[in-house]
């Protein structure tokens, strides 16, 4: 039975708010969005792989890291990145979310 496809949503007027009352949630929603889309992409043999597909938002450096937890992760996708494609294809969204983001860090 096939999955079907997560489509990262533009719910720009839900996010807002949370953006408002704290803006490094807004790395939160974004990591939530591409790996849950990405591991759509990842073969499943054994689902080790999927499963490590991780985001990790971090406050104090204030950034945001996509990444497999496995060790042998860059040997599997050499070339076939499944993260690489997702940010790609909302990098719009993206550019949005952490624009209103910085404004509302801006303002603080």
């Amino acid at each position: 039975m096939a999955r079907k496809a997560y489509e990262f949503e533009s719910n720009l007027d839900k996010i807002i708010p949370k953006i408002e009352e704290a803006p490094h949630r807004v790395f939160n929603e974004i990591g939530k969005g591409i790996a849950r889309e990405a591991r759509t992409k990842v073969p499943r043999r054994t689902g080790y792989l999927k499963k490590s597909l991780q985001y990790w938002a971090r406050k104090k450096e204030m950034d945001l890291q996509i990444g497999f937890k496995i060790f042998y992760a860059p040997f599997v996708y050499d070339h076939n990145d499944p993260i690489k494609p997702v940010v790609i294809k909302y990098k719009d969204l993206i550019q949005q979310l952490l624009a209103r983001a910085l404004n509302e860090i801006g303002k603080r």
